[in-house]
């Protein structure tokens, strides 16, 4: 009714449309995490086959599974090693591939080439020190201070004690464990409905996302300051 006396309908049906988001915004997330538990299923069933085909000596490695082609599936079972050195080689172009940077925003719909993917940077950056701020995105509000704990893979925590700042490239659904012992959450990469950002507003925990390179800047171990109203994060 407010905004009804702007004048501006447009406004209006903006301002209603944002509800309806930020009631939706839970139903997304739990999509996510429902498919994310069923493709895990189908995902065990894989490794085992691959651990079995690797131990018989069918196969060089047990990831070399994931290199199987859905209608390559049956033939594969039937006869694995006649797929060996193919899934040897697949498996190696996919390390290359996986050793590029993808584009960070896709403009148009348009993807290049993969050969004009850079490689993936391992130029070290100049840490942040004590005193210095690093400015990211607000995403759940409160403020919390404690010890830097740089995580890169999720099935790898590296030790993250209850109360410490947990710092992530970016997170999914297989990090949810984590955000459980975490006091504080910053991400390299996020938005206002990123995984990140809903799971710490679920947990009340402080947490700021786009914090450009945190993983590679923040120290591990240092004392930090998260303040999740304004987007900043302090080395103290």
């Amino acid at each position: 009714a407010q905004l009804a006396g702007l004048g501006n309908e447009e406004l209006s049906g903006m301002f209603e449309a944002a509800l309806i988001a930020g009631n939706m915004m839970w139903m997304r997330e739990r999509t996510k995490t429902n498919l994310v538990r069923a493709v895990h299923e189908g995902r065990m069933a894989f490794r085992e086959l691959g651990r079995r085909m690797a131990d018989a000596g069918r196969i060089d490695d047990w990831r070399h599974v994931f290199m199987v082609l859905d209608d390559e599936l049956e033939s594969f079972a039937d006869d694995p090693s006649s797929m060996r050195t193919t899934l040897a080689d697949r498996y190696a172009t996919w390390q290359v591939i996986n050793g590029l940077e993808p584009p960070f925003f896709i403009k148009n719909g348009i993807v290049p080439p993969i050969n004009q993917w850079p490689a993936r940077s391992t130029e070290a950056l100049d840490p942040a020190k004590p005193g210095d701020v690093l400015q990211g995105v607000a995403g759940c509000p409160g403020v919390v201070r404690g010890k830097a704990r740089v995580i890169l893979d999720p099935s790898d925590p590296e030790g993250l004690e209850p109360g410490e700042i947990m710092i992530a490239p970016v997170t999914d659904p297989a990090w949810t464990p984590l955000f459980m012992t975490a006091g504080g959450v910053i991400v390299d990469v996020g938005g206002q409905i990123s995984h990140a950002i809903i799971v710490s507003r679920e947990l009340g925990l402080p947490c700021v996302v786009s914090v450009t390179d945190a993983t590679r800047r923040i120290p591990n171990g240092a004392e930090i300051e998260v303040n999740g109203d304004t987007g900043q994060v302090t080395i103290l």
